[in-house]
């Protein structure tokens, strides 16, 4: 999947920083890696495609 989306400008590969530690922490998503792609989302005011139910309750 890396190898797909490395070279597409829509796409933009970021790392875990501060900011989006803070961002999990104000969210209450019991699944931490749920709760860390939604606030990542949440950061970059960016969609999500997913099927995972308890992330789009959120959504």
């Amino acid at each position: 999947m890396y190898n797909i989306i490395k070279n597409e400008p829509e796409f933009v590969i970021t790392g875990f920083d501060e900011e989006i530690l803070e961002e999990t922490i104000k969210t209450d998503i019991p699944e931490i890696h749920d709760r860390i792609i939604f606030a990542t989302a949440k950061f970059y005011n960016s969609g999500i495609i997913t099927k995972d139910k308890v992330i789009l309750r959120y959504s």
